[in-house]
C-alpha cells in the first residue's frame, strides 16, 4: 500500500514494527524520530530481535549529532551497526548508506523518507508497505549482506531497484516507457544517461524540484527546458520536495535514489517499481504538487 507524507506521518513504519513476530531489520540513512524509536523500544521489550544499520557520516552532520543519534538508537535495546563502506561500482566502499526501509520478516516498508521529524511533518515523501514474499526475501537478503559485509545477491537486484548495481538501468526503463512521465526529486544530477533520457521526453516530461536546488542543478534544469521539458520548482515551505518518484502510464518508481551518479553508482539505495492503482495515486499527488510549484 502506498502512503504519502506528510499526511501519513510515521504510522506506516510503526505498523510494520508493531506487527513483528520475531525480528525487525532497519536500514536507513538517519533515524531520530521519537515515535519510531519508542516503537522499536517496545518491540525489544516484547522480545523482538532488532537490528539497525545507519549511515555513520551523514552529509552536513557534525560528529556530536551522529553520536547523539547512536545513543538514542542503542537506548531502545536494538543492535546497531554503522553502514559498511564497500562495494561501489567505482571502488571498494559506499559513498553513503542512503536506503530507507524497515522489514519485520513478513512485511516491509520501502520509501523515500529518512526516519526523522522532517520526513513526517514537512516533506513530500512516498512510503510503500508490502507483504509480497519476493520483496520481503530480497530486502532481508540486502540487509543480511550489509550486516555481514557481503555483496547483495542477484535475486535482490531482480526484485528491487537497488544501488550500487542495477538501479540506473531500471530508472531508465521507467523514464523510457511510452508517453508522458511525471517526476519528483530532491536532486537532478548531473548524471548524463539519466539527464539525456529525461531531455529526450521533451514536452512529455513534467519535473518538480525544490526551489533550493544548487547551481549545478539549475544548469541541468536549463538543459531540460532547452529540450522543451516542463520543469517547476516547489517552494521549500510549507512542503519540502524530498521525494524521489517517476510515474508514467504503465510503470512507476519510488525509492531512495536521487538522479545523481553518486546515488546510482556509489550509494546503497533501495526502491520499488510500481503499477496498477498506485499509478493513479502518484499522478494525483503530482498534479496537486504541480499546481503549487512555480513555473
Amino acid at each position: 500500500m502506498l502512503y504519502i507524507e506528510p499526511d501519513a506521518g510515521p504510522v506506516p513504519i510503526i505498523h510494520v514494527i508493531r506487527q513483528a513476530k520475531r525480528e525487525i531489520d532497519v536500514g536507513v540513512y538517519y533515524l531520530s524520530d521519537r515515535p519510531i524509536l519508542n516503537a522499536l523500544r517496545a518491540a525489544r521489550a516484547r522480545g523482538i530481535y532488532v537490528r539497525i544499520i545507519v549511515e555513520g557520516k551523514p552529509y552536513g552532520m557534525k560528529s556530536w549529532q551522529v553520536r547523539k543519534e547512536e545513543r538514542a538508537i542503542r537506548a531502545t535495546g536494538a543492535t546497531l551497526r554503522l553502514a559498511p563502506y564497500r562495494f561501489t561500482s567505482h571502488g571498494d566502499q559506499y559513498a553513503f548508506y542512503h536506503a530507507k526501509y524497515v522489514c519485520n520478516g513478513h512485511e516491509c516498508e520501502i520509501g523515500t523518507a529518512n526516519f526523522d521529524w522532517s520526513a513526517f511533518h514537512r516533506n513530500r515523501e512516498y512510503l510503500y508497505v508490502t507483504s509480497n514474499p519476493a520483496v520481503v526475501q530480497a530486502v532481508h537478503a540486502v540487509f543480511n549482506a550489509d550486516w555481514t559485509n557481503r555483496r547483495a545477491p542477484a535475486l535482490a537486484h531482480r526484485v528491487l531497484v537497488l544501488s550500487p548495481g542495477t538501479s540506473a538501468a531500471q530508472l531508465l526503463q521507467v523514464i523510457n516507457q511510452p508517453g508522458p512521465i511525471d517526476v519528483e526529486s530532491e536532486e537532478l544530477g548531473p548524471y548524463k544517461p539519466i539527464l539525456d533520457a529525461l531531455a529526450a521526453k521533451g514536452r512529455d516530461l513534467r519535473f518538480i524540484l525544490p526551489a533550493s536546488v544548487n547551481s549545478t542543478d539549475q544548469q541541468d534544469v536549463a538543459y531540460l527546458r532547452s529540450h522543451g521539458c516542463q520543469v517547476r520548482l516547489l517552494p521549500k515551505k510549507p512542503i519540502y520536495m524530498h521525494a524521489k518518484m517517476i510515474v508514467g502510464s504503465r510503470e512507476a518508481f519510488v525509492g531512495s535514489e536521487n538522479f545523481t551518479e553518486t546515488s546510482l553508482e556509489d550509494n546503497r539505495e533501495m526502491g520499488l517499481l510500481l503499477a496498477g492503482t498506485d499509478i493513479s495515486t502518484l499522478q494525483g499527488q503530482f498534479n496537486r504538487d504541480w499546481v503549487r510549484a512555480a513555473g
